[in-house]
């Protein structure tokens, strides 16, 4: 794989742009970035990206990374036939499955912005970043380092909260499948009651004690300062708003 001190400053630095250039990048953006870059050997496939980010199939985590090659090629003026998706990777056909193989370029964008940290080692059973093995017992708080201290989230414990709680929101009930159909069917936020961070340690979590699923802009505004709103704080804001 080609580094940074190995391409042409042009072939990576027009992404370093384009990137910086983006108003309207966001959290979602960056996280299918970084979990592409950690894959092994930088390659993915779109049921794979779909399960790293919690997408509930492979069509929306197609869409959403086609979405942010189109505003990159149009940075670039760059806009590959027929698969938009070709402005950020590569593709390879294994075992009449198609696999996304990172650009070098954006490799090496990604690098040089500090947007992702070199792997020291390859991912241990499969999991993505985001993941940790494990049985019945869910663990969190595995420290890894992305551009600030990230902790890990068991991904069981997500699904397990998810099966007791049902997928509408905890604070305004909204349900992304009911609202956008088959694209929001099994799509929620889940939302952490403790600060991770805080704790800043691995500790048991109980999905249906420490765990509520919630929208995204509920989940925005749970984290909107310092003070961790409640999910009953949330329910009284938004209650208090309507009666305005």
């Amino acid at each position: 794989m080609p580094t940074i001190a190995s391409l042409n400053p042009s072939e990576f630095q027009q992404y370093v742009a384009a990137f910086q250039s983006i108003d309207n990048f966001n959290a979602n953006h960056l996280q299918i970035l970084q979990i592409h870059y950690q894959a092994d050997e930088k390659t993915i496939t779109a049921k794979q990206l779909a399960q790293a980010m919690g997408y509930s199939h492979h069509a929306t985590a197609n869409m959403m990374y086609g979405r942010l090659a189109s505003l990159i090629g149009e940075k670039l003026n760059y806009n590959p036939e027929p698969e938009k998706l070709g402005t950020l990777v590569t593709f390879e056909k294994r075992k009449e499955e198609w696999h996304w193989i990172l650009r070098p370029e954006v490799s090496a964008a990604l690098e040089s912005l500090g947007w992702v940290i070199k792997k020291s080692r390859k991912l241990s059973n499969g999991l993505f970043p985001n993941e940790v093995d494990s049985e019945q017992i869910f663990r969190e708080g595995a420290v890894r380092q992305v551009i600030v201290n990230a902790y890990e989230r068991d991904p069981n414990a997500r699904q397990k909260c998810i099966d007791y709680y049902g997928l509408s929101c905890s604070v305004c009930d909204f349900n992304f499948g009911k609202v956008y159909g088959q694209l929001g069917e099994g799509f929620i936020h889940v939302h952490h009651l403790r600060l991770i961070s805080e704790i800043a340690e691995e500790y048991e979590v109980d999905p249906v004690q420490d765990l509520r699923p919630v929208c995204p802009n509920c989940h925005a505004m749970i984290h909107r300062t310092s003070h961790l709103y409640s999910i009953e704080e949330m329910k009284n804001i938004i209650e208090g708003q309507s009666q305005m």
